[in-house]
Order: C-alpha cells, then sequence, then structure tokens
C-alpha cells in the first residue's frame, strides 16, 4: 500500500500573475497618449478672458486666434493690425485653410463694437466657424 502525504486531498496549485506584461502596457498607452496629444499653447498677451462654468473645447485642427485687448487693439499672430489689415490675412488664411476656425481671445474689459467687428471680418471673409475664448472657472 501506498500512503500519500496529506491525505486525499491534491495539493493546491500556486496561482501567480506576472504583472510585466500588464506594466508594459500601461506605459505604452501614456506614451501614446503623450505624443498624440494636440497641446494648445497660447502666449501671455496681457489678456484678462471673460470666466464661464462650461469647460472649453479641444480641437485637432491649429485654430487662427485674434487678440482683442483692453484698450482695442487687435492681434493677429502676435502682430498688432487693423480691420482691412486683418481683412486681408484672414482670407490669405481662408484660401490656405477654409475650414479651420477663428478663435476669439478678447478682454473682458474691451469694447464690445471691436469684438464684433472682429467676428463680421471673419464672417466676410467666409469663415463659417467662430469661436470666443473663456477662462473656466475652478
Amino acid at each position: 500500500m501506498s500512503f500519500r502525504v496529506g491525505g486525499f486531498r491534491e495539493p493546491k496549485v500556486q496561482v501567480t500573475l506576472d504583472l510585466t506584461p500588464l506594466i508594459d502596457v500601461i506605459f505604452q498607452l501614456l506614451i501614446f497618449f503623450l505624443l498624440t496629444a494636440s497641446f494648445i499653447t497660447t502666449p501671455n498677451l496681457g489678456v484678462e478672458l471673460p470666466k464661464a462654468s462650461a469647460k472649453a473645447s479641444t480641437t485637432q485642427q491649429r485654430d487662427l486666434i485674434v487678440v482683442v485687448t483692453r484698450d482695442g487693439k487687435i492681434q493677429l499672430e502676435q502682430k498688432v493690425m487693423t480691420i482691412p489689415q486683418l481683412l486681408d490675412k484672414l482670407k490669405a488664411v481662408h484660401k490656405k485653410r477654409p475650414n479651420s476656425r477663428v478663435l476669439i481671445q478678447a478682454d473682458r474689459k474691451a469694447y464690445h463694437g471691436k469684438v464684433v467687428k472682429v467676428m463680421d471680418a471673419a464672417k466676410s471673409v467666409g469663415f463659417k466657424r467662430l469661436g470666443v475664448a473663456i477662462q473656466s472657472r475652478r
């Protein structure tokens, strides 16, 4: 007769989970998202944006940013310009990128008429997508 050590129970099987492949996949996903994320950087132009409770949307295509300062100056690509100069520049950009969005960053104390003139200029050139930049409340 042969006797088993430990009685009639079968020996317990040790189950282990190898975490190395899981960690590798997580690092690859992290690197993928860091490389493919589009970061919109805006230079500090001294414009105080109005606050809103809604979150700002992110876009894949590069926006055309027009800044209206507190004292009524209009800036496009960090160059101060007048409304006729803005019209010429917007026409040139519209020929290259007709589907891009014009994003207006107006100071909250900027003259409302200047902002409307910028919006009118963008619409008259043919831009269909206009946006007004806000600063989300935190």
